[in-house]
């Protein structure tokens, strides 16, 4: 029995291999970001306008890592990325992906069939705000510090494939 969380930045390809890695494994995978894009639906605003609502009422952050936490608890074999679900699932195998920043927000153009230069605006934008509030709401300053985790992986040059089997080399070695 397994508890993975997938921590990285958007771009950096965590819904992908998560997915991959839960259908390999027969977990169950959970998205922090499907439940934001769900939220943000449900209000009626874009994921950036959410953001923005969040920046000054931290009830939809801390109910989403809530049902993390929840999760987390209640559940075993399974894969949850989510940017802080490492630390509201402290018993899970904590894997961190890294990937450059020009890197990233070319996949995300190239995904969602953006301009580069706006993905590259809302990034940064998006990516300045989650800082504020981790350490607004939770006073953690250093989320993405590689102490955290169990396994890093530099997503920018090791193929989708790669990545997905040292993950599960990983943990089937870990439990």
């Amino acid at each position: 029995m397994a508890k993975i969380t997938i921590f990285g930045m958007a771009g950096t390809g965590k819904t992908s291999s998560g997915k991959e890695v839960a259908k390999r494994l027969g977990y169950e995978f959970f998205s922090g970001g499907d439940f934001a894009r769900e939220t943000a639906k449900n209000l009626g605003v874009s994921i950036n306008e959410l953001d923005e609502l969040s920046k000054t009422d931290s009830k939809y952050d801390i109910e989403r890592d809530r049902i993390i936490a929840e999760f987390g608890r209640t559940h075993d074999n399974f894969v949850v990325e989510a940017r802080l679900a490492w630390h509201f699932i402290p018993d899970s195998f904590k894997i961190c992906f890294i990937c450059d920043f020009d890197e990233r927000t070319q996949r995300i153009a190239s995904r969602e069939k953006k301009d580069i230069e706006v993905v590259r605006e809302e990034t940064k934008h998006r990516e300045d705000s989650i800082y504020d509030r981790f350490d607004r709401y939770y006073g953690i300053k250093d989320f993405e510090n590689e102490k955290h985790f169990d396994l890093i992986i530099d997503t920018e040059n090791t193929s989708f494939e790669k990545v997905v089997e040292e993950i599960i080399m990983k943990v089937q070695n870990n439990g």
